[in-house]
């Protein structure tokens, strides 16, 4: 059945620029946080798609960011070759890395990094950012980086060890049930945010508004347990790790919408292939990203703060799960 016509309604625009690309690269429409490409600016670059190859393609950010983060990736190929067990296990929670691609981009040569596009074959992606940690300044942080970074998103980051840069959802149109809506926002939304707001906010991007049970999907209890799953997972290898330190690293949670209307497994197609999709980790997914702030652990101590951090956004998810 076709899917009827949606009414968008854009809280953070999507992109309105047109770069140069490459033939059969294209900005990608689902990216909610981050650099991205502006009109006035064309050394800004934002999030590309390769369509045919099932990638998402990250500008590499400044040298020592970008090499940063790109060392991060090789290290994970590496332990999986090598039997280093922590990083190993951590392969699972991040993107796969397909390596770098030096592309044309307005008309110069910039270099990116092929990740796994965790959206592929969802046809209503849900997606949110959410930064994670009290502190998101490194260890090289200048003092004028770090009173910048502190002055962010201070009520959540503080209390809840958790910002929100940016998400989009599917809705329910409250003026017709069947037709959906697109909500976004961006960073200014989440610096905006109280403890409160952002357990709101949360609730809102599971579709499980407990203020009224219509809202609720039949498959968001589904949803909601596999994304606990996940996080539990993650957090399970954060406290056995000794290896490494994350700072201004994000969670980026996905789900298709369009799971959530029936109880029943469905078929989808896929280029040009139909597929059966038979469990809830088919459509939910919650990766680590951004990575050009990973450094050394202290001490071999454990990463206090990021664990404080999904702590806390456990917590968020139970909650909600216990309300619907």
């Amino acid at each position: 059945m076709a899917r009827k016509e949606q009414d968008v309604e854009h809280e953070l625009p999507p992109p309105r620029c047109h770069p140069l690309l490459p033939e059969g690269f294209r900005q990608l429409n689902t990216q909610v946080a981050g650099h991205t490409f502006e009109a006035a600016n064309t050394e800004a670059v934002g999030l590309l798609q390769d369509p045919s190859g099932g990638c998402v393609l990250k500008p590499m950010g400044k040298p020592e960011c970008g090499e940063r983060e790109l060392r991060f990736y090789e290290s994970l190929a590496e332990a999986g070759a090598s039997g280093d067990n922590d990083l190993a296990l951590l392969r699972g929670h991040v993107p796969r890395f397909y390596g770098p691609l030096k592309l044309v981009v307005n008309q110069r040569e910039r270099t990116f990094l092929r990740l796994e596009d965790l959206t592929l074959g969802m046809l209503q992606p849900c997606v949110m950012d959410i930064k994670m940690g009290k502190r998101t300044w490194d260890p090289e942080s200048s003092p004028r980086k770090r009173k910048l970074e502190e002055a962010k998103y201070v009520m959540c980051k503080q209390k809840l060890g958790l910002c929100l840069p940016g998400f989009q959802v599917y809705l329910k149109d409250d003026k017709d049930p069947s037709r959906t809506v697109v909500l976004r926002h961006g960073k200014d939304y989440g610096k905006s945010l109280s403890v409160e707001g952002f357990q709101k906010t949360m609730a809102l991007f599971f579709n499980a508004n407990s203020s009224d049970f219509r809202t609720v999907r039949p498959q968001t209890e589904v949803l909601l347990k596999e994304v606990l799953r996940q996080l539990e997972q993650i957090l399970t290898w954060f406290r056995g790790q000794r290896l490494l330190h994350f700072y201004a690293s994000s969670l980026l949670i996905c789900y298709d919408y369009s799971r959530l209307g029936s109880s029943e497994k469905s078929t989808h197609l896929l280029n040009g292939h139909h597929f059966k999709e038979d469990k809830p980790s088919d459509w939910v997914k919650v990766r680590m990203i951004d990575f050009a702030h990973v450094y050394p652990a202290d001490q071999a101590l454990p990463d206090e703060n990021y664990i404080f951090g999904l702590n806390s956004l456990i917590s968020v998810v139970h909650a909600i799960l216990h309300q619907i």
